[in-house]
């Protein structure tokens, strides 16, 4: 149905950084899956990791994700210019990123 995933910075200084990939196949899209595995990652950086941000890429086209991630505290941050290929045709992506200060 989906997948998530959460790389934590290794380097001492970004050490309280983690980045957030996500996916959900498109069967399966629309049922809440999404938030589902965003809320228990998300978990996992708070309670767990005390990472302070998250950071995830998406393309602006996608609506419906650019929303979810911002339901749940992602602010855009700025744009990557020609940073995906998609379609066969080189995109922008937004850089989205969620602080928990201390």
């Amino acid at each position: 149905m989906g997948s998530v995933g959460l790389h934590v910075k290794s380097v001492p200084r970004v050490r309280h950084v983690g980045g957030v990939g996500i996916m959900v196949h498109t069967d399966f899209q629309g049922r809440g899956i999404g938030r589902q595995l965003m809320n228990a990652v998300l978990d996992l950086a708070d309670n767990w990791l005390h990472l302070v941000r998250v950071e995830l890429t998406v393309l602006p086209q996608n609506k419906k994700a650019v929303q979810l991630y911002s339901s749940l505290g992602f602010e855009v941050e700025g744009t990557l210019k020609y940073a995906h290929l998609y379609q066969g045709n080189y995109a922008d992506l937004l850089i989205m990123g969620r602080y928990k200060h201390k």
